[in-house]
């Protein structure tokens, strides 16, 4: 990936490591509602890897998509370096940076995987992306 901050040891690998991941889990666990969660995926940073280097020329790149668990596909977003698994990235090397909101916009079409095989994480279908969509449209 073209950036790789610092990186939590392997013993945090189930904790939240930022404001999303929290929000995820406090979801998960019954302590926010499923709007809440929404909410702050919509306005966090995330990223999406992708094969190709984005250029001041050809800034429409790829992004990595998966098979999701209902055997749809699914685009892939991530919270934190640390959430990706090395498969991903030797496939799709280079990681572009976009907002939640931003993620659902371009999924047209897709469901969104946020942290796709970890368990801080979740999987939206189409049907419940093009909702959020509508939403942001409004």
């Amino acid at each position: 990936m073209s950036e790789n901050p610092s990186l939590p040891s392997e013993d945090d690998a189930s904790s939240p490591f930022n404001d999303v991941e929290r929000a995820i889990v406090d979801g998960a666990e019954g302590r926010l509602e499923n709007n809440e969660v929404l909410s702050k995926i919509v306005t966090s940073s995330l990223f999406f890897l992708t094969a190709q280097e984005p250029t001041e020329e050809s800034t429409n790149v790829e992004p990595l998509i998966l098979q999701g668990p209902d055997q749809k596909p699914v685009l892939a977003v991530f919270t934190h370096p640390a959430r990706v698994a090395q498969q991903f990235v030797d496939s799709a090397p280079i990681a572009v940076s976009i907002t939640g909101g931003e993620a659902f916009k371009q999924a047209a079409g897709l469901g969104v995987a946020i942290n796709p095989g970890h368990p801080i994480g979740l999987v939206l279908d189409a049907a419940n992306v093009e909702t959020i969509r509508g939403l942001l449209a409004q």
